[in-house]
């Protein structure tokens, strides 16, 4: 994906927008994750990569191994960090956690170097300069591409025999056959959906403002002031 774009858009930054899948959500092997770490040293915990905490207004790196490579344990890390408290301290909560403090696991969870820790595939994109941004859960309405993903399966429907052998020959063509126009204009739908959303406008009013305004640019701004007014009467 990102070799193809820089090499049809050379200088470019790109935004590359995802939807909330698994997959997308998935964590480097070595990523920053309390819930990976035991409470000692060694044992089957991963290597993690350097983490960082501020001393006063000064920056530390901190090694997640020891010189020999062994995996540093949660209570070694908190009190390098000065944050393991006296007394009797949880590795984790039976139930659910009811502070950002209240056991081993949840504390280093919430420190600022664990919080930006982000998926591979963000840190792919990032390093590579261009810029990333994710779907709303469960919010398909916004995202193209799933129209695209429609468009094709309508078409596989009418073509496939039902058969793996049809369908490894049909799908590659299959995407190829949607018209460009097509996945523009799934597109600006997509986009109208975001700003109708985006103005406070939700369910059938977004649905009815979406189908009966076909700007790509905006909705009426006296149209979204006035659904939104007849809906603080109706509450």
């Amino acid at each position: 994906m990102l070799p193809i774009f820089e090499q049809q858009h050379p200088g470019c930054v790109g935004l590359f927008c995802f939807d909330q899948s698994s997959n997308h959500a998935a964590m480097a092997a070595n990523a920053l994750i309390a819930s990976n770490m035991n409470l000692n040293p060694g044992g089957s915990q991963p290597a993690l990569r350097d983490g960082w905490f501020m001393d006063g207004e000064v920056k530390i790196v901190q090694k997640m191994q020891d010189k020999h490579g062994v995996p540093r344990g949660i209570m070694a890390v908190l009190k390098e960090r000065k944050l393991w408290p006296e007394g009797r301290f949880l590795l984790q909560c039976k139930d659910v956690c009811t502070s950002t403090s209240c056991c081993a696991k949840t504390l280093l969870a919430n420190q600022p170097d664990f919080l930006e820790q982000t998926s591979v595939i963000e840190e792919t994109v990032k390093n590579k300069g261009h810029m990333v941004a994710f779907y709303p859960k469960f919010h398909c309405e916004t995202n193209f591409i799933e129209r695209y993903w429609g468009a094709c399966k309508r078409l596989a429907r009418q073509r496939c025999d039902y058969t793996f052998a049809n369908l490894r020959i049909q799908v590659p063509l299959i995407l190829k056959e949607v018209p460009l126009g097509t996945i523009r204009a799934f597109h600006r739908k997509a986009w109208r959906y975001i700003d109708a959303y985006h103005k406070g406008l939700e369910g059938p009013l977004a649905e009815w403002v979406v189908k009966k305004y076909k700007s790509h640019r905006r909705l009426p701004p006296h149209t979204v002031e006035a659904f939104l007014t007849l809906k603080e009467k109706e509450t």
